[in-house]
């Protein structure tokens, strides 16, 4: 007898999102509102690390992070 288990992951998964923005410029909006910009430098398991145009560059705790994306326009 075969059960058939629903899958855990589907769809993109985070690794692809991240990946896809790696070097482009994103906004990171973090759980206080704050909103911050810059060229995504960095990710790992717990953090990312974003460099912003006066070359700052701010490691921020994905458990911090309300959303990013690619910034347009």
């Amino acid at each position: 007898m075969t059960t058939n288990k629903p899958q855990q992951v589907w769809g993109k998964r985070s690794s692809e999102f991240f990946a896809e923005l790696e070097n482009q410029p994103v906004l990171v909006a973090v759980n206080t509102g704050k909103v911050f910009k810059g060229t995504l430098v960095g990710v790992d398991v717990y953090d990312v690390i974003i460099r912003q145009d006066s070359g700052l560059e701010l490691l921020i705790p994905k458990g911090n992070i309300t959303y990013i994306h690619k910034k347009t326009g």
